[in-house]
Parts: C-alpha cells; structure tokens; sequence
C-alpha cells in the first residue's frame, strides 16, 4: 500500500527580527511540529524554503511528511509552494498551510477547505501561484483581536507578550492534534472537533 504523503506549509517572514511575532505563528507551529516529530529543516535554495521530510507513524500509520518554510517573505509564499509541490509531485490538495488569522481572536483556530484568502497576502500569493486555485487546507491560527485599517501591519509584526506566550503554547498543542487529524482523517472531521473550540 502505497504511503500517503502531505505537505505542511507554515507561512511566515524569515530573519531573527520576526522571530516570535504574531504574523510568524505559522512557522511556530511548524517548528513544533517537527520538533515532535524529529523532522529537522535545512535551508534549500532552489525550494525558496527550508525544508525538512520524515516518515511519521500516528495511531498505528505510516505517513510521509514534507514541512516547509518559506523563505520569500510572506507576500511571495506562493513562489515556494509551488516549487515545493513540483518538487515532490504532489497536488494542491495535499498541502496543509498553517498561517496566522487576525479576523479570529487569540484563542481559536479554523480550518478550511477551498476557501478565498480573505485578505491574507500569503494565502493570496499561493492562490495565484496554483492559477487560481482555492484547493488546499489552511489552519488559521488567531493572532487578534484586529485592530484595524492603518495599526494592522504594525500590530501583526509585533512580538507575542509574555502573557500570550503560554496561550500560544496550548494553541500550537492543539493545532498539532489538528494537523495529525487532518492528515489521518479527514479536514471535515477536523473541522467539526477544532473549529469551535477556544483556549483561554
């Protein structure tokens, strides 16, 4: 039987001066991700990304797992998705990208299916990468409350507080159990167990 294989995307911007900024929580949760599960990245230029794959086992199955970071900055997180999934020849729908939701408060996640970007400069630039395609899971991690019109771009680059850090922990636990259920279900199922859930 032949393994199944996904592609988990955690959009962010790269350099040490976003590290730990709410608009970076996508490579959080990848970077813990891989982290339970001893898959490591390593810079690959021609990828746009760093990059890193295992094989991993949940509940009794073997998976395939490819996660990636881009390194484009995150208005041009397409260009490394796409590369990526030519890479490893792997469709659209196969990709999981994880990025941060200001429309949803700190607290709670949502996961989609085939849904507009809604405003995300990263999201948007994958669509356009896919030549309009809305194909591929997201898990929105939020990031809010929005602040709105002009504060936005600042708000999204600031640094997670010391407060919010341990929230921010419990959110990235649970976006894992999410991941690990979309990848061993469905998004569906995922949808109904994650999507009304909120941390506090």
């Amino acid at each position: 039987m032949q393994v199944q294989s996904k592609l988990i995307v955690g959009l962010g911007n790269p350099g040490i001066e976003y590290d730990n900024t709410r608009h970076n929580v996508g490579f959080a949760v990848i970077d813990a991700f891989g982290e339970k599960y001893q898959i490591s990245g390593k810079q690959e230029d021609k990828l746009s990304s760093w990059y890193g794959k295992g094989n991993i086992e949940i509940e009794g199955s073997s998976y395939n797992i490819i996660l990636g970071w881009p390194t484009t900055f995150m208005n041009h997180s397409g260009d490394a998705v796409i590369k990526l999934l030519n890479w490893f020849k792997l469709k659209p729908q196969d990709v999981i990208v994880v990025h941060d939701e200001v429309a949803l408060n700190l607290g709670k996640i949502r996961i989609g299916f085939n849904n507009g970007a809604a405003g995300h400069h990263g999201v948007e630039s994958i669509i356009q990468m896919l030549g309009g395609s809305q194909e591929f899971t997201r898990l929105r991690i939020g990031i809010g409350p929005d602040p709105g019109g002009d504060k936005r771009k600042d708000y999204v680059l600031k640094k997670i507080s010391k407060e919010e850090e341990k929230l921010l922990k419990q959110i990235t636990d649970l976006s894992i159990n999410a991941i690990e259920t979309i990848i061993t279900k469905d998004v569906s199922e995922a949808m109904n167990k994650f999507n009304g859930v909120e941390v506090t």
